[in-house]
């Protein structure tokens, strides 16, 4: 007697996600990285992938349903994988990986005659209803009624998979709309401090549109990283479906947003949308343009909440946060490639760095760190402040603090104490909080 086939159903069953969408994210990446490469860049692309495994394209999968296609297979039992729906390259992707006998997309006519089906919440009814045993794939403890068997996947809370996928942590970072208010003492202007906040929900907003777009493209790179293979899109805890669905949410926040700001800070922000995708598409992968992007991104924070409260920025802050930001830059860089170096790695991919880059991202990152220090200097003793402070020369004690916070921050780096984001690192270190707190006493002082 012949045994009964088990079909299972690719998506939420076998895959965590959705294979379709992934697909599309795959080929959309590719293209871009041909649209924007240059001949040499093309054969570099060539050989990494020369260079990877069978298949530059991974999936998260659900092993408890894997483990037990193994064993009835090895029962003698046929496995069928019911694609949903006609996509490519199924095969090539399931290979090594599943003992499939065939994939196929089912439809009612080409059902077996007597088959047990392994699905999700999404399964056609029909056929689950001409199953002789169903199993169900769901993150509940328990199947439900009707049932002959279940596979729970462990369950994580969607909205926290959505606030990891946002990375709301980073928002801290766009405090920084804020600095332009702070100097101009506009802080007890309310019209301008409500200006301020709706600008760093708009930038918070974009920022988070901007990692989602990130992830989405880096899904495969990610997932061959040791920490990013967690994120939720790259481990499937949230679909590619879910992520269009959270960005053009953000998208809109942004847009309603900007219908209570002037037109010039409007435009900041659509500058930033544009660098900081710009950035995750192409010039992430570019050697120090990268770094001028980032501290362009953190800069144009500061402009934003300049424009916000349509305040004039000084030569003296916009060239402060440039260099300042710049130097930060070169440090996530710099801990990235001391990561590489642990690990016995060369160069990462889809990154213009190599290990042996490691002494000139380190000489050009402090140079960088101290020539915000110089045009501090260059700040204090301009007539410029005396505008602001009524006791200029207490921020002098300013200068100091910030050449001791950045010659620390490099040796930790050097030393590999710093992770890949250096303002995330300060936020945890408490000599960090500590200049922080004491900066802030300075400029009160100063008033």
């Amino acid at each position: 007697m012949t045994a009964t086939p088990i079909i299972c159903a690719l998506d939420g069953a076998l895959l965590k996600t959705d294979f379709k969408s992934e697909q599309i994210l795959h080929s959309i990446k590719n293209n871009l990285d041909r649209l924007m490469s240059s001949r040499i860049d093309l054969q570099r692309l060539e050989l990494e992938r020369a260079d990877a495994s069978s298949s530059d394209f991974s999936i998260p999968m659900n092993q408890s349903v894997i483990d037990f296609l193994e064993i009835e297979k090895a029962r003698g039992r046929q496995i069928i994988v019911d694609t949903g729906e006609a996509v490519k390259n199924v095969e090539e992707i399931l290979v090594n990986k599943i003992p499939f006998d065939e994939i196929m997309e089912l439809q009612k006519d080409s059902l077996p005659d007597s088959y047990d089906y392994i699905g999700s919440t999404g399964t056609n009814k029909k056929i689950w209803a001409q199953a002789e045993n169903k199993y169900l794939v769901s993150s509940n403890s328990q199947a439900p009624e009707g049932f002959s068997g279940h596979f729970s996947e462990p369950a994580s809370s969607s909205l926290w998979q959505t606030i990891k996928a946002i990375r709301a942590y980073q928002w801290l970072k766009n405090l920084l709309v804020f600095v332009p208010v702070i100097t101009s003492q506009q802080l007890s202007n309310p019209t301008a401090l409500t200006s301020s906040i709706i600008m760093f929900i708009c930038f918070s907003a974009i920022a988070s549109f901007g990692y989602i777009v990130n992830d989405l493209l880096d899904l495969q790179s990610d997932r061959a990283h040791t920490t990013k293979s967690r994120r939720p899109f790259a481990s499937g805890a949230l679909s590619a479906k879910q992520g269009l669905v959270i960005g053009i949410c953000l998208l809109l926040i942004a847009i309603a947003g900007c219908l209570f700001l002037p037109a010039p800070a409007s435009w900041a922000l659509l500058g930033y949308l544009f660098l900081t995708i710009s950035y995750s598409i192409y010039l992430k992968t570019k050697l120090m343009i990268d770094v001028v992007s980032l501290g362009g991104l953190f800069t144009l924070r500061v402009i934003g909440g300049a424009a916000a409260i349509q305040s004039e920025l000084s030569f003296y802050l916009l060239s402060f946060s440039i260099f300042l930001f710049s130097s930060l830059g070169m440090v996530k860089r710099f801990a990235e490639l001391h990561n590489l170096q642990a690990a016995n790695k060369l160069s990462a991919r889809g990154r213009g760095y190599r290990v042996e880059d490691m002494a000139p991202v380190r000489i050009i990152g402090i140079s960088l760190g101290y020539m915000s220090v110089f045009i501090m200097g260059l700040y204090i003793n301009s007539p410029l402040i005396t505008e602001y402070y009524s006791n200029p020369k207490v921020i002098w004690f300013l200068f100091p603090l910030l050449t001791y916070w950045l010659g620390r921050l490099w040796i930790l780096a050097n030393r590999g104490e710093v992770n890949e984001d250096p303002l995330i690192f300060a936020l945890k270190d408490s000599t960090s909080l500590l200049v922080a707190a004491i900066s802030a006493v300075i400029l009160l002082a100063a008033n």
